[in-house]
């Protein structure tokens, strides 16, 4: 039975394959041949050929550019220029700029201000008793020695070479009602014969000073001053020292005009000393006060 209804379906399948094919002969046989001409028939306005005039050449006279609004030198209007700069001010401009040249090294620094150091300093005060200053016990540094020295008023210290004539606390009270403690110690140098007045919280120098000018233009220059004004040679100029500041160890130097250069002053000055520690002020209670005089009455 299976081979019966393969063959049917096998013939149904070759017949609709023929079917097929005979259809499309027939369509086939009635499209137009691509090869038979097309007939068109002509429009009622066929185009006709025209004869072009030929062109005559001029000569065309064209205005100089003239300034713009941008500046006097910019002279381009519609078309962009082939190079186009900006200014200092952020402006287009038609040509570049050069920046400002640096100005010329001064040249020279102020190195330091050598000042020697007194040969007593008041590092430090014990206050035993505020309404009695006599009875402070005052602490203070002999630079030579490098050791420290300890007197009341009157007392003298033959090795240190000075008497402690007095002691004086003066307490200011400013505006915002805060103090301020001023304590003065005033010492015979009996190397000198002179009475020196000794400041709590400030360095005492002797009076004498010299003034390091070095240059970074050159490092083997140097020049040291001891007065001004003086007039001296530099690794680029001239200078003359002006002025000399010993309380802000600053100087004040001028260098001289020269070709193409105008004078130029300056204030040079030297790094900060570090601080100045603490005072050393303390006020002990009476019980107390036995006991250091037990201490430094041996010294």
């Amino acid at each position: 039975m299976n081979k019966i209804y393969d063959k049917l379906l096998l013939a149904v399948a070759v017949l609709l394959l023929v079917g097929g094919v005979f259809l499309y002969l027939q369509k086939s046989g009635n499209a137009p041949s691509l090869s038979a001409p097309i007939n068109v028939e002509p429009a009622d306005n066929p185009y006709a050929a025209e004869t072009v005039p030929s062109s005559e050449s001029h000569e065309a006279n064209w205005p100089e550019p003239v300034a713009q609004s941008a500046g006097p030198e910019w002279i381009y209007d519609v078309f962009t220029p082939p190079e186009i700069y900006i200014d200092k001010d952020g402006n287009f401009v038609p040509t570049g700029w050069k920046p400002t040249p640096p100005p010329p090294p001064f040249g020279i620094y102020l190195a330091e201000i050598e000042r020697k150091r007194y040969r007593i300093q008041l590092e430090g005060y014990i206050e035993e008793d505020r309404s009695d200053s006599s009875k402070t016990l005052l602490l203070l540094l002999n630079e030579e020695s490098q050791k420290q020295v300890r007197a009341r008023p009157g007392d003298e210290r033959p090795e240190a070479e000075f008497e402690l004539l007095n002691f004086d606390i003066q307490r200011i009270r400013d505006g915002d009602s805060s103090i301020e403690i001023v304590a003065k110690a005033t010492i015979k140098d009996q190397r000198s014969g002179e009475e020196v007045v000794l400041t709590h919280g400030e360095v005492r120098y002797d009076s004498g000073f010299t003034v390091v000018i070095r240059s970074e233009e050159d490092a083997s220059y140097i020049k040291e001053f001891g007065e001004a004004p003086t007039t001296f040679d530099g690794p680029v100029g001239q200078y003359t020292l002006l002025e000399i500041n010993l309380e802000e160890s600053a100087v004040t130097v001028e260098k001289l005009a020269a070709e193409q250069q105008e004078s130029e002053t300056r204030i040079l000055t030297v790094p900060a000393a570090a601080p100045i520690s603490s005072p050393i002020n303390t006020s002990p209670t009476d019980s107390t006060s036995n006991v250091l005089d037990t201490i430094f009455d041996s010294f």
